[in-house]
């Protein structure tokens, strides 16, 4: 059999522009954009489901031409005109639609029910959009969540939610936010937010929400209480009402004691009794919960990395430790990451690092640095592992399994740089003084100006290669 389908697929598509036997106008739009398109019912009927119903005889109005009149002011007319496009060619055509305008076609193929398109245009949409979707993340998710059929925008924007939760949260349109949105967040066990702040947050919504409203400002991660005296001006129960699909999502084992006491206790009256129960036996563990704890396997307090990039160091200090288990998840391992010093916070000094560090044990260093190269600022997250401590001992440690590394500005593992000791210069792993910093090798990773305890240097002696393209840190 001879298959003449290309012609076919011209003869049909020409139908659009070049015939004379229209028998549906279509007015698509609102004054004053509004714009009339003429099409043959036959193909609409024949390609879509919506049209074969909207236009049979029950439905439509004809005009004294016996054309069908078909009015849809809900559709933007250039988006229409990328839909019939479609329609009678196959193709469809994004170069002309700005991204706003792709989000409304995603909308309007939804409500024609061109199933076929739904992935497609979501997956363009992702591709092609992630800094507007990133930019407009609480419109692009409402619009997500309210059509069953965009899962892989949902799942998108619940993704870059989680990873990065604050804008989100902190964003006025946030307590407008629809229930099932917060339901998706907080059933994910990677939302990267202390979960007393993700409780401040669903606080704060839910009072706004609840059938006696009350106003809550939260600033720097607390709540400030505006219109109330203390808690006695909130009805609980309808607070109760408004939150109960979300309480037990919300992950209690990784709040700690005194934020249970000061933050959540007020509320225990909307709280489910078995976690009251299981709070009150929590040091025993005689009652446990379903939720498995947010907090990532290698969760470390750090301004400078996340639990990410700690799992990684976890893997190059012990191979056995970041790896994932049968289920993909993260396995928890021996080693964990607790904050010893930090010099913003502490004071940059020698002195207070090593009184704050000194006969710790094993300690991974991170530092920020930044460099002018070409006009341009770069920063990067460099640091080592010490196997074994400070010490203030005024003398070389000799260690085969130190490390210094380079995580550049984060953005992709492949620009990570690891470089371990070169085992004959193993006795020069780490300088341990007194009057120095964190110091790895002969110059590889040194800070030793005491009155500029924030300078250093990179020279490239005993490690097996450098971390840095140039000296100064």
């Amino acid at each position: 059999m001879t298959s003449f389908l290309s012609k076919l697929f011209t003869d049909v598509s020409n139908l659009l522009k070049n015939s004379d036997d229209y028998n549906v106008l279509l007015e698509i739009g609102q004054p004053p954009n509004i714009k009339v398109f003429r099409a043959h019912s036959i193909i609409l009927k024949a390609r879509c489901l919506y049209f074969k119903s909207a236009l049979s005889n029950d439905w439509c109005k004809k005009d004294e031409n016996r054309n069908i009149i078909f009015k849809k002011p809900n559709i933007l007319p250039n988006v229409f005109e990328v839909i019939l496009n479609y329609v009678y060619t196959g193709t469809l055509v994004f170069s002309n639609l700005t991204t706003s305008e792709i989000i409304h076609l995603l909308e309007t193929i939804d409500e024609l029910a061109f199933e076929e398109l739904f992935s497609h245009v979501q997956e363009h949409l992702i591709s092609h959009s992630s800094e507007f979707i990133k930019q407009n993340i609480s419109t692009v998710t409402d619009i997500a969540f309210k059509h069953e059929a965009f899962k892989i925008l949902q799942t998108y924007c619940i993704d870059l939610i989680t990873k990065e939760p604050q804008p989100f949260f902190s964003s006025p349109a946030f307590l407008s936010t629809n229930e099932s949105i917060l339901i998706a967040i907080l059933s994910s066990d990677d939302v990267r937010i202390e979960e007393i702040i993700l409780w401040n947050y669903i606080i704060q919504w839910g009072l706004h929400n609840s059938s006696t409203p009350i106003e809550m400002i939260i600033k720097d991660d607390e709540i400030e209480y505006e219109t109330i005296d203390e808690y006695t001006s909130i009805d609980f129960t309808s607070l109760k009402t408004t939150l109960s699909p979300l309480l037990s999502l919300i992950r209690f084992s990784d709040i700690s004691t005194e934020d249970y006491e000061t933050k959540v206790k007020p509320f225990q009256s909307i709280l489910p009794s078995n976690l009251l129960l299981w709070r009150y036996h929590f040091e025993d563990k005689t009652i446990k919960i379903n939720l498995t704890s947010r907090k990532p396997p290698y969760s470390i307090n750090s301004t400078l990395i996340n639990h990410k990039q700690s799992t990684i160091i976890a893997n190059w200090i012990d191979s056995n430790e970041g790896n994932l288990n049968v289920n993909g998840k993260i396995q928890f391992g021996k080693i964990r990451f607790n904050l010893l010093y930090r010099g913003s916070k502490h004071q940059f000094s020698f002195k207070k690092f090593h009184k704050m560090c000194d006969n710790q044990g094993p300690s991974l260093v991170l530092i920020k640095s930044k460099s002018n190269i070409d006009g341009c600022c770069k920063e990067e997250i460099i640091g080592g592992y010490n196997p074994v401590g400070w010490k203030s001992a005024n003398q070389y440690i000799i260690r085969d399994d130190s490390f210094i590394f380079n995580l550049g500005d984060l953005s992709s593992e492949s620009n990570y740089i690891l470089s371990r000791i070169q085992p004959n210069l193993k006795y020069y792993a780490i300088y341990d003084g007194e009057n120095f910093g964190p110091s790895f090798g002969k110059g590889d990773m040194e800070f030793s100006c005491i009155s500029r305890p924030r300078e250093g240097f990179c020279r490239w002696r005993c490690y097996d290669k450098p971390i840095r393209d140039t000296e100064a840190l």
